[in-house]
Parts: C-alpha cells; structure tokens; sequence
C-alpha cells in the first residue's frame, strides 16, 4: 500500500515512498529518473516545521496528523459520480480532465484545437517518447530545496501537456479540470502540468481544481509553463477543493522576449492552501501579471508566497492580490519583487488588500522589495480594513438588503481581479462565489 504516514525517526511523513514509487516505473525512463531523484530528495529532506522563516504564520498539523493512501490504491472503493456540471462550455472541445489524480479520457475532448497543437496526458507523450517532453519537463519549476516539488516528481503519475506551436493562437479556452471525489479513506494526489507556448503563440488557460465531497486529501500540484519570444499566455487558477482538503501548490513560469504572462489565481476551498507562484524574466522587454482573489471563512488558511524575478533589463511586472477574511480564518501573503544588478528600467507594482469581516480573522502580509539595480521603479505597499457602516447604510437607504448590500462591497472589492479573467462562464463562476461567500456571512460577527 502506497500509505504516507509521519515518521517517529525523521521529518518526512513517508514510510514506504520507494515500494509505492517503483509501482510507478517501467513505461518511460525520463519519468523513472524523475521519480527516483525526487523520492530521494523526499527520503533525505525535512518538511517546513514552524521555526522555518516561510512558514512561520501557518502550522501544517493538518498535514502531518494523518494518514495518506495514494488516490490510485482506492479507485475500486470510489463510485463513479457526474462532474459534468463543472464543465466550461466554451471549453466544450479544448478540455482535459483528471478525477483523483488520473487522466479521463472519456470526459476529455480536445477536438477543437488547431492543428499542431498538443494537448493531452503527459505519462502517455513521455512514454511514446516525445522529444517535447525531454526538452521541457522538470525545467522551469524553478523550487529548489523545496520537499513539496520533490514530492510531486516522486510520485508523478498522470498530468498534463499543453503544447501550442509557433504562430498559433488557441481561440478557445483549454481547461485543464482536476476533480477530487468523495473516499472511504484519506488519499493524495500530485497533478503536474507542463505548458509550452512557442513563439508568437497565444493561449488562453484554466486550471481548476474541485473537491466534489467533504472529505479530506493532500492535492500537491505542480505546473511548468514556459513562454517563448512574442507568446501571450492569460493562466486563470481555480482552487475550490473540498472544505477539509489540504492544498500545496507550485507554479514555475519562464518569459522570453517579448512575452506576456498573465496570471489570476482564485483560492476559495481547501482547509489549508498553500499557493507559490514564481515568474523568472529571462530577456528584456516582457510583461508580467500576478493577480489573485481570496474569499476564506470559517477556520480556513490561505497563505501566497510569490517572487517575481526580474532578471534583465526593461520589464513591466503588476501584482495585486486581494484577500476577504471571515469568522476565524486566516490569510497570509508574503510577495516579493527581486531586481537584480543589471535589471535596469524596470516598472513593478505589488499591492495586498485585505477585507476583514469579523473580529476573529487574521492577516499578516509582508510585501517586499529587493533591488539590487538603480533605474526602476518599482512600488509595493499593504492595506487591511472593513466594510465601511457608511457605505451599507447607503445602500439601504436607496432599497437595497442588508444582504445586497454588503454583497456589492464585497463584489466590488472583488471586482479587479474577476474582470480580468476573459471566459464569461468564470466571471460568472465567480460572482456566484462572492454570493454564496457573502450570504454565509451575515449571521456572522461583524466588526463595528
């Protein structure tokens, strides 16, 4: 059984990581040789414990406590369920679906991609042995030393391929769908995406996982996207897995010259969340986006750790993550802006706002700056406050509800980083979000 289980000898919580890893091997030696480095990093590293720097604001007992089954030792004890509701419908043939961690290709559909365009189950392209796979996997996940990356290499088994050649423009949305089910027992799963946008490529991405019941699993994901000179890349991350699900995230991206990144990342489940967005510059002249929207009640923790890496000159970067905080939950943003010596004319901004609603809630956010060039401009700052009183009395003297009213507050908060997102069924997807967060709220404390 591939059980994952703290050990009473080390700081790792694997007890028979090579048993469960060598099930894994035999169909690709790239992704065996991938597997055995990351099983042994695992083997000789130490999980984040408290006294550690990044993780001092967040406690992961949650993780350690419990035992875990790999999702694949349970699939004869879980019952089929329908999903089709979380379908985009103008990704109706550019989708990729993954339930408990392995690829479905009876709810995929790629029929309506352009020619040349790949897209599909990464194991299966790395066992035909695809030079695309060689090129790229395991090449922009840019975390080393970190246990989580080694972790998912370790136990990488299905995952997703998105490749759009040279002056290609994907018009449709490809929605990569990652759907974890109600099980008899605790499982994990570690997705992993590599995404490769050739030049003068455009496409546009969505990466959503969701958590159909309410029990708990480890999602440990990690994505690689890699955008070559004149490449547009809009990546829309969803995270609504289940209410007790624990979820630790890594994104690597590389920009070239030329090249546009776009990035809203949307936390809305799990109990406890764990997003590490990082964006490495690797030639003059690109632009860089990392937005995000947080909505945590009750006791969830959500915690951002990002670095925006500008490492040559003429850039621009903009980050703006806005957090909305009630009952007793727990947000954390901790964003940095990285300028090295001859990175000169760079234009960077960096902001977190937060939206307390009860007295119970906590945020702590650092913002930081380092800056090791002259010519730049480059800004951050942090806000916390409240609903103003003022402003729902408005609203309820021109006919509005209680409810309404701190509904609009909250969506217009919410509102800069959902109308960026250029799918109409997401925007929609996420008001309905910020309408069912809200009304759970009203019986809460409020802060006066």
């Amino acid at each position: 059984m591939a059980n994952i289980t703290k050990s009473k000898d080390k700081d790792t919580f694997l007890s028979d990581l090579l048993e469960f890893q060598g099930s894994l091997n035999g169909k690709s030696d790239l992704l065996d040789e991938l597997r055995l480095k990351g099983a042994d990093e695992v083997r000789n590293g130490r999980f984040p414990q408290p006294k550690d720097e990044d993780w001092r604001f967040i406690s992961l007992k949650e993780l350690y406590q419990d035992s875990y089954k790999a999702a694949a030792a349970l699939k004869d004890q879980i019952e089929p369920v329908d999903f089709s509701n979380f379908f985009l419908p103008e990704a109706e043939g550019s989708r990729l679906v993954f339930v408990n961690g392995a690829f479905s290709a009876e709810h995929s559909n790629t029929d309506a991609l352009p020619k040349g365009v790949k897209a599909g189950n990464l194991t299966q392209f790395a066992a035909d042995e695809d030079g695309l796979i060689k090129k790229h996997l395991n090449k922009y996940a840019d975390f080393e030393g970190d246990i989580f990356t080694s972790f998912n290499n370790a136990f990488l088994e299905d995952g997703a391929f998105v490749y759009i050649p040279e002056n290609v423009e994907v018009d449709a949305p490809v929605h990569l769908l990652f759907v974890q089910t109600d099980a008899p027992e605790n499982y994990f799963v570690t997705p992993r995406c590599l995404v490769v946008a050739e030049e003068n490529s455009k496409l546009n991405l969505v990466e959503d996982y969701v958590g159909l019941g309410d029990n708990k699993y480890f999602n440990c994901p990690a994505i690689e996207v890699n955008l070559e000179e004149d490449a547009h890349v809009i990546h829309t991350r969803i995270q609504r897995d289940s209410e007790k699900a624990i979820h630790i995230g890594r994104v690597g991206a590389h920009v070239n010259h030329h090249s546009n990144y776009e990035s809203y990342t949307i936390n809305i489940g799990a109990k406890l969340s764990r997003n590490e967005p990082r964006v490495t510059q690797l030639a003059e002249e690109v632009e860089f986006t990392l937005d995000g929207l947080v909505l945590i009640d009750g006791e969830q923790v959500s915690d951002t750790h990002s670095v925006m890496d500008h490492r040559h000159a003429h850039a621009e970067s903009h980050q703006l993550h806005k957090c909305v905080i009630n009952d007793k939950a727990h947000s954390v943003f901790n964003g940095k802006i990285f300028v090295r010596q001859h990175a000169q004319k760079i234009d960077s901004f960096q902001e977190n706002r937060n939206l307390l609603l009860s007295r119970g809630g906590t945020v702590n956010t650092k913002p930081q700056l380092e800056i090791f060039a002259d010519d730049v401009v480059c800004t951050h700052g942090a806000t916390v406050g409240q609903l103003e009183e003022d402003e729902v009395f408005y609203l309820k003297s021109r006919g509005l509800t209680e409810e309404k009213a701190r509904e609009l507050l909250v969506y217009a908060f919410a509102l800069e980083t959902i109308e960026n997102i250029p799918i109409d069924s997401v925007q929609k997807l996420l008001v309905d979000e910020v309408h069912n967060f809200t009304n759970r709220q009203l019986d809460s404390e409020l802060v006066v």
